[in-house]
């Protein structure tokens, strides 16, 4: 699981297991949130590469997850540099899985819209699974201007401050 709260000044985000949160500025990944995972645990410590861990056979053993026995682990984080065109993605493995971290700040950047981007994302991971792949869920959150962002934040959201799209 993943959520972001936009507020004033700074955004904030959880998420638990394998479901990730990628902070992009341009085509360029500025943050991605760490998997809960073994496969993940063996990347941080230098032991695979992050293309390894994509087919790595126990790529889904998850550390911690929701719904699962013992209480999760939830992971925070925050940032308060936020500037306009600054997007953030939130998906499900189902999503990740098939594309690095460079190939999901190209699309993004290079679509017009977020719905754009969530389609042609959601067509390839598609295409890419062979009608076997998991379930895909992901929201897309382009900040269009920071200081308007930030008053919306800071009271109720209003048409035409941040962008999004959400797609399952």
């Amino acid at each position: 699981a993943v959520m972001l709260l936009l507020q004033p000044g700074k955004v904030s985000w959880a998420h638990c297991g394998d479901s990730r949160l990628y902070h992009f500025r341009g085509d360029r990944m500025v943050f991605r949130s760490t998997d809960h995972s073994y496969v993940e645990q063996l990347v941080v410590q230098g032991r695979l590469t992050p293309e390894q861990a994509l087919v790595h056979p126990n790529r889904n053993i998850l550390l911690t997850s929701l719904g699962g026995v013992e209480l999760p682990k939830i992971a925070l984080g925050e940032t308060t540099s936020l500037q306009p065109g600054d997007t953030f993605l939130l998906c499900s493995d189902g999503l990740w899985a098939y594309f690095s971290d460079q190939e999901l700040a190209w699309v993004i950047s290079g679509c017009s819209s977020a719905r754009e981007a969530s389609e042609l994302l959601i067509g390839r991971a598609r295409a890419l699974g062979n009608g076997d792949g998991d379930n895909i869920s992901l929201a897309i959150l382009k900040i269009v201007d920071a200081a308007a962002a930030e008053q919306a934040a800071g009271t109720a959201a209003q048409p035409g401050l941040l962008a999004s799209q959400a797609a399952q």
